[in-house]
C-alpha cells in the first residue's frame, strides 16, 4: 500500500463519526459564549511546535546544544507567556480557573500521562517488534489488536468499578497497572516470544481502560453542564498533548541511548565505509538492517554484518527498556497525583456550585439583554 495510506483509510471513520454525531450527541450551549482568543491560540501552538522540535531533535543536536536549548527555551516561554495571557484575557480560548479545582486538575493530568504513556510505549513496541524481532508491518499491526480490543472491554466496565470504589482509586489501581506492564517490559529480550510479551500488553491495556472513562467523567463532571464544549475540549487537547509529548520525550530517550551504544560499537569495529553510511546507522536501527548489512554481505564481510546486527538488537533493547521505564516513571507519578487529589466521588457542593454558577449566568444575561 501506498504509505499515505494510513491517513486516508481514516477519512470514511471521520464521515460516519460526523453523521453518527448530528442524530446521536445532545446539544449544550454556552449561553455566553466567548469570543475567539487568536493570540491565545497562536501562543500555544508556537509554544509547543518549538518545545516538541527541541525533544525531537535533542538526539541528534545534542541536549545541551544551543539548537535545543534555544527552541526549548522559546517554547517554554511562549507557552508560559500562554498561561499569563489566558489568565488575564477577558475571553480566554482556555479558562485557568478551571485548574482550580482539584478534580479538574487532577483527572486531566491522569488522561495526560497515561496518553503519554500509552503512545510513547507503542512507539518503541512496534519499532521492537518490527526491526529485532522481524515481524513486517501488517504482522506488528495484527499483534497490537489484542491490546485494543482488551481496552475496548475493560473501558465499560470501569463504570461499576468506580460505583463501588469511587473515582480515585479505579483511576489510581488503572494507572497502576499500565506502571506495572510498562516496568515488566524490562523484561524484553532479542529473541522473547509473542506469548510472553502479549500479557505485558494485556497488563497495559487493561490498566489504561480503567482511567481513561472515569478520568474523563471526572474532567467533564467537574465543569457546569453548559462548560461541556470547554470541558471536552480540553479533554481532548490532554489526549493529544500528552501523546505528542510521549512520542517525543520517549523517542528520544529511544534515539539517545541506541545511538550512544551503537555508535561506540561502530567506532571501535574499524569497518571500511564512508563516515556517511556509520553515521546514518548510528541514528536509526533500520539503517543498519536495511542498509549497512546488507552492503556488509554484498563486500564478503558476513561475519561482520551478523555482528553488527546482533549488536544493533542488543542495543536497541537497551534503548527500549530506558524508554519503558521513562513512561514508567510518568505513570507512577500519576498514581501519586490522583491518589493525593483527584476525590473518590463528586462532592454534593460542587453539584451546587455548579447550579449556581448555571443560574448566575443566565440571570446576568437576561440583565444585560
Amino acid at each position: 500500500f501506498y504509505w499515505g495510506s494510513v491517513f486516508l483509510v481514516n477519512i470514511p471513520i471521520v464521515v460516519i463519526g460526523l453523521i453518527a454525531g448530528v442524530f446521536l450527541i445532545p446539544t449544550s450551549k454556552d449561553p455566553s459564549a466567548p469570543r475567539l482568543d487568536p493570540i491565545g491560540a497562536l501562543l500555544s501552538i508556537f509554544g509547543l511546535a518549538l518545545l516538541l522540535f527541541a525533544i525531537i531533535e535533542a538526539p541528534h543536536n545534542g541536549w545541551t546544544s544551543s539548537k535545543t536549548l534555544g527552541y526549548g527555551g522559546v517554547g517554554i516561554a511562549l507557552l508560559i507567556a500562554f498561561g499569563i495571557w489566558e489568565a488575564k484575557s477577558d475571553h480566554p480560548m482556555l479558562d485557568v480557573t478551571f485548574f482550580k479545582k482539584a478534580r479538574f486538575t487532577a483527572a486531566a493530568g491522569a488522561i495526560t500521562l497515561v496518553f503519554f504513556s500509552m503512545f510513547g510505549s507503542l512507539f518503541l513496541l512496534t519499532q521492537y517488534f518490527q526491526f529485532v524481532l522481524g515481524y513486517s508491518p501488517l504482522q506488528t499491526g495484527v499483534r497490537m489488536i489484542p491490546f485494543a480490543l482488551a481496552m475496548m472491554v475493560v473501558a465499560p466496565l470501569s463504570s461499576k468499578v468506580v460505583q463501588r470504589l469511587g473515582s480515585k482509586i479505579t483511576v489510581a489501581f488503572g494507572l497502576g497497572l499500565v506502571t506495572i506492564g510498562l516496568l515488566s517490559m524490562v523484561g524484553l529480550q532479542v529473541d522473547t516470544p509473542y506469548s510472553d510479551i502479549f500479557w505485558r500488553l494485556m497488563l497495559m491495556s487493561a490498566g489504561m481502560g480503567l482511567t481513561m472513562a472515569p478520568a474523563t467523567e471526572s474532567v467533564m463532571g467537574s465543569l457546569p453542564i453548559f462548560k461541556a464544549g470547554v470541558g471536552s475540549a480540553v479533554n481532548d487537547t490532554t489526549r493529544q498533548v500528552g501523546g505528542a509529548l510521549g512520542v517525543a520525550v520517549i523517542g528520544s530517550v529511544l534515539a539517545t541511548t541506541y545511538g550512544n551504544q551503537i555508535g561506540d560499537f561502530l567506532s571501535g569495529l574499524g569497518l571500511p565505509l564512508p563516515q556517511a553510511a556509520l553515521e546514518s546507522a548510528q541514528n536509526s536501527i533500520g539503517a543498519i538492517k536495511n542498509g549497512l548489512v546488507p552492503k556488509l554481505q554484498e563486500m564478503g564481510l558476513s561475519e561482520q554484518a551478523a555482528t553488527v546486527n546482533a549488536e544493533a538488537n542488543s542495543a536497541f533493547v537497551s534503548a527500549v527498556h530506558w524508554g519503558v521505564l521513562t513512561a514508567a516513571a510518568a505513570t507512577f507519578v500519576g498514581v501519586v497525583m490522583v491518589l493525593l487529589f483527584l476525590p473518590a466521588r463528586p462532592r454534593i457542593d460542587d453539584v451546587a456550585e455548579q447550579e449556581e454558577e448555571f443560574v448566575g449566568e443566565h440571570v446576568e444575561e437576561l440583565l444585560t439583554d
